[in-house]
């Protein structure tokens, strides 16, 4: 039995754990566990899925340049019978297992036949280094973006960065896009450009004020200097050296690497909104588990995923610093257990409050298979002011409306 991943340390160690588990409890069975980072699991899968030996079972990143794909080209398994057997309805909500459907020619996300499974769930928050917001005489963490923009504001005046950014991987921008159209919008102006409803395009007027936000945030001088030339790991690591105010950060990137005495002094909360109202962010099952077509153990693999999706694992995940897709059933015990820095617990704690009690909202870059390296590629020159709020919007819709009406 064969799987990839590509994952946090935390993950990886519950995952070597609960292999062992799974193998005592199926004797005779060796789990082959190839972890793979996320580019080379993106970058490998289309070859070995449709290869002779496929693995028993992989991830497979989510939207339409991968599940989609796949299911076109009938490379997946659907796992309906494996759910309404296993019960998996009753386990994930509505939303979340949404995500992982797509309708059998690959064309509508949300709808049709289940064809992965999240064991795990990641967030997008803001960091904050509550050491620095002391010495401003800031006492707690923006509710609003108004609120944000005073802090940041205060920040500048006192010599510190406000926001520790970097845009070299692309996918800092592409959060803060998402997080500032929920911001203003609320989650359905994402959930509609990802799922293609309502007719909502990039050129809103809440699109148009996420881009002049993040426009007038550049020509403030908010934004680390020179944040072009800054990876997401760099960034994190500039944040943890002190450099920042705020920051963006994944909950998968958990823990955050650091002396106690370092880490002690952040925080992981939810990016703010206008209103100040409402529970939502950036937010999904991380890569979900799917059974190739060509799998030789399809009814071992669907056994193995019920396994990782179960409460025995939301426990063990947990206790690792990772954000179970099924809420244990006493995480502050968990969350106790696992003897975390203060961020770690904030981006559980959060994290299992925005699964259960708020809105999880999809990743926009979802939308289109071109969307991600054209947010990417046009971030800089909007916030360098080489690039009009029009005219940045026009090239996101470019890649975002012919690719709607293709699939029409």
């Amino acid at each position: 039995m064969q799987s990839g991943l590509g994952g946090s340390p935390g993950i990886l160690a519950a995952y070597q754990k609960l292999n062992k588990q799974f193998e005592s409890e199926n004797p005779g069975v060796k789990v082959d566990f190839v972890s793979k980072s996320f580019d080379e699991l993106a970058s490998t899968a289309t070859l070995q899925l449709s290869g002779s030996n496929p693995p028993d079972l992989t991830q497979v990143n989510r939207g339409y340049q991968a599940i989609s794909a796949f299911v076109k080209g009938g490379l997946l398994t659907s796992l309906d019978d494996y759910a309404q057997k296993y019960g998996w309805d009753k386990r994930q909500s509505t939303q979340q297992l949404a995500l992982n459907r797509f309708s059998k020619d690959g064309k509508v996300m949300g709808e049709g036949p289940l064809w992965g499974m999240s064991a795990t769930s990641a967030w997008i928050g803001l960091l904050m280094n509550t050491e620095i917001a002391e010495k401003l005489g800031i006492d707690s963490e923006p509710k609003t973006i108004k609120e944000l923009e005073s802090q940041m504001e205060t920040a500048k005046a006192g010599g510190d960065i406000p926001f520790q950014l970097g845009s070299a991987s692309g996918e800092l921008a592409a959060w803060l896009l998402s997080e500032l159209l929920i911001a203003q919008g609320g989650p359905k102006v994402v959930e509609n450009l990802v799922f293609h409803q309502g007719n909502e395009s990039f050129k809103s007027q809440t699109a148009v004020w996420a881009a002049e936000t993040m426009k007038s945030w550049g020509k403030k001088g908010y934004f680390t200097p020179g944040w072009t030339a800054y990876k997401t790991d760099q960034v994190i690591a500039n944040f943890t050296a002190g450099k920042g105010l705020f920051s963006l950060t994944s909950s998968r990137f958990m823990p955050l690497k650091g002396t106690p005495e370092q880490i002690g002094k952040f925080r992981m909360v939810f990016f703010p909104s206008v209103s100040g109202e409402g529970l939502s962010a950036v937010g999904a099952g991380d890569i979900p588990w799917a059974i190739p077509t060509k799998s030789k153990n399809k009814e071992l693999a669907a056994k193995y995923i019920d396994f990782v999706t179960g409460d025995k694992a939301a426990e063990l995940f947990l206790a690792n610093g990772v954000i179970s897709s099924k809420a244990p059933a006493d995480p502050e015990k968990a969350i106790a257990s696992a003897n975390l820095p203060v961020p770690s617990q904030d981006a559980l704690r959060n994290g299992l409050a925005l699964v259960g009690e708020g809105t999880p909202v999809p990743y926009v870059d979802w939308g289109a298979p071109e969307l991600y390296p054209t947010i990417s590629s046009s971030f800089d020159l909007l916030m360098s002011g080489s690039m009009s709020v029009d005219a940045f919007l026009q090239e996101l819709q470019n890649a975002y409306g012919p690719f709607v009406d293709s699939l029409k």
